[in-house]
């Protein structure tokens, strides 16, 4: 079902002849996504709550879902209110991206104290590769530094040149998809075999696994100033609808299951 959406959805905007009307209805797509696991995630948030480690990963989780939904709703406002395509310098919509990441790092962190690292010494060399490859990648991507990067520390507008902030911030992004990454795939090298919790907890890790491998390569696009929002776009509506699976079978199974649980260890008690 997530795999035929995906290539419903993607395949769908693909196949748009004209590039405007592409481009509007993948951020129509990324908005409707975005609002369908956020709403998944506060349903989710509000029949848990936010006591033990599930509530707490549950709520970082939705908070992070939910301040990237907030920035694709600003990109959708500005390009159909503000028509503005795409941004040359970094916004106030980055801080909510950023935001995000956090959020979502706190919520890999917190399912990964409540699994067992039964292959360490695998995980580790894994682990280690992708650092290795993810490094080398981006600084072949990032080195030179553009000169667009570096006029004296300031936005040069007549030149379209970025400021040293928008360096440290564009660099920040590469960072966070590590820390995504390394938790995200610990997670899916050591899940538990139980089958109600491991697949919400792989569908979570490969959503935003998807999403940070996208984020590098958008990342790398704008540094050498071709930012385009395609074919990144399709790689965040997938993103959003992995991770709306992952919200359903959370809502279906284990937060059902764990309020029967409840509920029958009340009736005991009374």
């Amino acid at each position: 079902m997530i795999v035929s959406s995906i290539i419903a959805v993607d395949l769908f905007i693909v196949l748009i002849p004209d590039a405007h009307t592409q481009h509007a209805i993948a951020i129509i797509s990324l908005n409707i996504t975005g609002a369908t696991a956020t709403g998944l995630g506060v349903i989710a948030v509000l029949r848990h709550g936010i006591s033990g480690s599930h509530g707490k990963s549950y709520l970082f989780l939705t908070i992070g879902i939910a301040l990237w939904f907030a920035a694709d709703l600003g990109i959708m406002y500005s390009y159909f209110v503000l028509n503005v395509d795409e941004f040359k310098q970094i916004t106030l919509l980055d801080m909510l991206w950023l935001g995000g990441y956090l959020f979502l790092i706190f919520h890999l962190i917190s399912i990964i104290r409540t699994i067992r690292i039964r292959n360490l010494s695998i995980t580790l060399t894994i682990i280690s590769a992708v650092i290795i490859g993810f490094v080398i990648v981006n600084l072949v991507s990032f080195l030179p530094i553009p000169e667009s990067f570096l006029n004296n520390g300031e936005i040069d507008a007549a030149k379209k040149g970025y400021g040293l902030s928008d360096l440290v911030v564009t660099i920040l992004y590469p960072i966070l998809d590590l820390c995504l990454i390394v938790p995200s795939i610990t997670i899916l090298l050591n899940i538990y075999r139980e089958y109600h919790h491991s697949v919400p907890w792989v569908l979570a890790s490969v959503s935003l696994l998807v999403n940070a491998i996208a984020d590098n390569g958008y990342t790398n696009d704008y540094i050498n100033g071709s930012a385009s929002a395609l074919p990144w776009d399709l790689f965040y509506i997938a993103d959003f609808i992995i991770m709306s699976g992952a919200l359903f079978w959370y809502n279906r199974y284990h937060i059902t299951d764990y309020i029967s649980k409840k509920n029958k260890k009340n009736e005991y008690i009374n």
